[in-house]
C-alpha cells in the first residue's frame, strides 16, 4: 500500500492546523486566503506560511524530501522575493512551531529555488537524512514573500510548490 500525502498548515497557534487548498501568501495569517483580499503592501513582507508534509497510510519508509517552486509561469515580478527554510547544506530546519510573522522570519532565510535540488533540502526530525517509517510529518517548511518598495501594484505570478519524496 502507498503512503497518502497532504499538506498541513499551522496558523495562529500550534494547535490551529488544517489541510489547505492553496498556499497563497498575503497580509493575514490564514489558510486558503485570497491574495486580492489580503494583498502584500510594497515595502513589506507577507505573513510567513508554516506548512509540513504529512504522510499517512501504510508504507515502509518516506525520505529524501526536496522542495522547490515549479511551473512558475514567468517567475518573479520586479522586486518580488520568496524565501524559505530549506537548504542542502548547514541545515537549520525546524520541527518547532513559531507564530507566523510579517517581519522577516528568521526561519525563511534562504532564496526559494526554482528547480529540483540535487539532494534533500527539507528534513524529517531535524535532519536532511531523516525518514518516516510510520505516519508522520516533515520538518516545517516556512515560506515568506518580500515585496520591495519598487514593486508595481497588482498580482504576482502564480507559482506551484513541489515537495518530492522517495517512498521505499
Amino acid at each position: 500500500m502507498a503512503a497518502t500525502f497532504s499538506w498541513v498548515e499551522y496558523n495562529a497557534t500550534a494547535g490551529d492546523t488544517g489541510v489547505p487548498t492553496n498556499l497563497n501568501l498575503g497580509s493575514t495569517n490564514a489558510r486558503d486566503l485570497a491574495p486580492t483580499t489580503y494583498p502584500i503592501t510594497a515595502g513589506t513582507y507577507s505573513y510567513s506560511k508554516w506548512v509540513v508534509g504529512n504522510w499517512s497510510g501504510s508504507f515502509t519508509r518516506v525520505e529524501n524530501l526536496k522542495f522547490w517552486c515549479s511551473a512558475s509561469g514567468t517567475g518573479y515580478v520586479t522586486d518580488e522575493i520568496l524565501n524559505f527554510s530549506g537548504t542542502t547544506s548547514s541545515y537549520d530546519g525546524t520541527d518547532t512551531y513559531s507564530t507566523p510573522t510579517t517581519n522577516a522570519d528568521s526561519q525563511a532565510d534562504n532564496a526559494l529555488v526554482f528547480s529540483e535540488p540535487g539532494s534533500a533540502n527539507i528534513g524529517i526530525g531535524g535532519s536532511l537524512t531523516g525518514s518516516l517509517e510510520a505516519a508522520g510529518e516533515s520538518d516545517f517548511i516556512v515560506i515568506q514573500a518580500s515585496i520591495d518598495s519598487g514593486a508595481s501594484p497588482g498580482a504576482t505570478q502564480t507559482k506551484t510548490f513541489t515537495l518530492q519524496y522517495d517512498e521505499v
